[in-house]
């Protein structure tokens, strides 16, 4: 059987091949699969053609992968020649890499595994003779709970003085010299990796895996006890807090007031009691910079209400967003429509207010009230509200009770008519006057208004 891929200009011809090609991650490297027992592997491939020290890179890997002792890498399978090209077979790891595993996990315990695994390798890789050089995120593989390292191709002996296949952003200084190369360069490395996993967290032993060669950390063992004392303080840190959690529990295990009754033993019920004791001018707001409403207190309802009624007495727009935005006032309409009044003005907030006013079992002079405080807004900020709620609501109540509150009445009308005005001006939709307002309101501001309407 011939197995023939072509991409660009490479082109893998293997005659009388058991391995089928799956795809390619470039002209060099491929993914295939054994027919006969359907595993999945990594093929590598070196041409007469490639550079000498492709050549040699290539020949190095291959001594690496034979050479290492760990369950954290790949296994080579098979080396074999076919035509002009050198080829070798090594087992494939799936899964997902490092850097995506740390962009979608948060778990430190799961980043001192990473750690702890690629330390594993890198010992290892020391104990042959090389030096790995070329660590990164991308070269590990997150895989059933471990972290395997891959990619050997840019491995060099121990001490040599030329590093060809390095990854520029994060390799040591000294890589882009002639200088000798040992395990510090790993080491600077290490560094890096530690700065992308673990952040500002690690500082100290980042500032000394990337100092100069002479003064950074110089072996792997100095390395590992570093981060054993990192994990010890920071457990001694999680211990402290707890300790001192437990102390301040004890300390307010039987509330000393009221304040203490409701924040300290979450006893909710105190809340408004609590509150109204505080002696502040501005106690909303030092209630909230202090971080002393609970987020129970959002939820339940009476507290909810309470808070809400409090910001509404402020008139401050800042306070009552603020409350607006975590407080359900769902079953509340004439609350909510008092603070849509206060948010900023949209076509949608004031057209909702009015819905939830004229829906609601407010009273009739609260109602005319928000009403028209809601069409001076409008027309205000010439707003393109319907107006038809507004009339149907009227139709549906008794002249004699709207009469009860002549001047709401008188002013429902003016400001109704003032925004036929408005719409009529923006070449909107004009609608009736309701007959309510022109067969009982006789008020020469009316009238004034009135006649102006049906001269035009």
């Amino acid at each position: 059987m011939e197995c023939i891929y072509d991409l660009g200009m490479s082109n893998v011809n293997l005659k009388n091949s058991k391995y089928r090609v799956l795809d390619s991650y470039n002209c060099n490297v491929f993914r295939i699969q054994d027919e006969l027992s359907t595993c999945i592997y990594i093929l590598k491939v070196c041409d007469e053609m490639e550079s000498d020290r492709y050549k040699h890179q290539f020949k190095t890997e291959i001594d690496v992968l034979s050479k290492l002792n760990s369950l954290l890498v790949p296994s080579l399978v098979t080396c074999f020649e076919e035509g002009t090209l050198q080829c070798f077979v090594e087992t494939y790891i799936p899964g997902i890499s490092a850097k995506q595993f740390v962009q979608q996990y948060k778990g430190v315990i799961q980043r001192y595994r990473l750690l702890f695994d690629v330390l594993s390798v890198l010992q290892a890789v020391h104990e042959i003779g090389y030096l790995y050089i070329d660590l990164k995120l991308e070269n590990i593989i997150y895989y059933q709970k471990h972290f395997y390292l891959i990619d050997f191709n840019a491995c060099i002996e121990n001490h040599a003085h030329v590093a060809i296949m390095a990854s520029k952003s994060n390799c040591a200084p000294e890589l882009m010299n002639l200088s000798k190369k040992d395990i510090r360069c790993d080491i600077y490395a290490l560094g890096s990796l530690l700065q992308e996993v673990f952040g500002v967290g690690m500082i100290l032993i980042i500032y000394l895996c990337h100092q100069k060669k002479e003064r950074r950390i110089s072996n792997l063992s100095i390395f590992k006890f570093l981060i054993i004392i990192h994990i010890l303080i920071r457990i001694l840190l999680v211990l402290l807090l707890c300790i001192l959690s437990v102390f301040s529990l004890f300390k307010c295990t039987s509330p000393k007031n009221v304040f203490d009754a409701y924040y300290y033993h979450h006893q909710i019920a105190m809340f408004e009691k609590a509150y109204k004791e505080s002696k502040s001018k501005d106690r909303l707001y030092m209630w909230i910079s202090n971080g002393w409403i609970l987020d129970d207190v959002y939820v339940n309802k009476q507290a909810s209400i309470f808070l809400m009624k409090e910001a509404l007495k402020t008139k401050d727009a800042t306070l009552i967003q603020y409350m607006y935005d975590r407080i359900s006032l769902n079953k509340t309409p004439e609350l909510e429509a008092c603070a849509l009044i206060y948010l900023k003005p949209t076509t949608s907030t004031i057209a909702r207010c009015m819905r939830l006013v004229l829906t609601s079992d407010m009273l009739l002079k609260d109602k005319l009230d928000v009403v028209n405080q809601c069409l001076q807004i409008a027309i205000h900020e010439e707003l393109n509200v319907s107006l038809t709620p507004i009339k149907d609501w009227l139709e549906n109540v008794e002249t004699n009770q709207l009469l009860n509150y002549s001047k709401e009445f008188e002013d429902l009308g003016c400001n109704y008519l003032e925004y036929l005005f408005l719409l009529r001006n923006k070449e909107s939709e004009i609608m009736e006057i309701p007959l309510v307002f022109i067969d009982n309101l006789k008020s020469s501001r009316w009238n004034d208004l009135y006649a102006f309407w049906r001269s035009l």
